[in-house]
């Protein structure tokens, strides 16, 4: 499958571990994916800013992997998502939700989502009968998915029918 990577994509996939790196996560996940997707052209016209979507996704990991949509399903049954953490926090810590670091023998590790995404995108690439990988297909394979990326995208506008429709006109490379 990395044979057929573009230059952009395989960036990408280094710079998500670079990212998961900074921030000491214990896996690189598809949040660092996404950041890495963020200049690519496929996403041109998009508002999405790093700084905001870095926000949402330390949020993310400080509710240990709630999406807002989880935290709106338990808020339907009484539950204040945030008053439990701030409630665990100030018993155990700041951050003592958040996943901490795995032993790893040879670097980073994946989370089971971020190599699904990478399964998924060559799926995408050849229903579009393209002889390679690009970040458009990343991206696709990123909407499939319900958690937090597709979350985060579809509310800001970015929609797979959207990104299918740019990665449909992409020329072959």
């Amino acid at each position: 499958m990395a044979e057929r990577f573009t230059k952009e994509a395989r960036e990408a996939v280094k710079a998500a571990v670079r990212d998961a790196e900074r921030v000491h996560a214990g896996e690189v996940g598809v949040e660092h994916l996404l950041l890495a997707l963020l200049d690519a052209p496929v996403l041109a016209g998009f508002d999405l800013p790093r700084e905001e979507l870095e926000a949402v996704f330390r949020d993310y990991r400080r509710k240990g992997g709630l999406t807002k949509a989880d935290a709106e399903a338990l808020r339907g049954l009484g539950i204040d998502v945030d008053q439990v953490i701030d409630s665990v926090e100030q018993s155990l810590g700041s951050g003592v939700l958040r996943p901490g670091p795995r032993r790893r023998w040879f670097g980073m590790p994946l989370e089971p989502a971020f190599k699904k995404t990478l399964e998924n995108s060559l799926r995408e690439s050849r229903d579009l009968g393209h002889n390679y990988l690009g970040a458009e297909h990343i991206l696709l394979a990123l909407l499939q998915g319900k958690g937090i990326v597709a979350e985060v995208l579809n509310e800001r506008g970015v929609t797979y029918a959207e990104i299918r429709k740019r990665a449909a006109s992409a020329r072959a490379r």
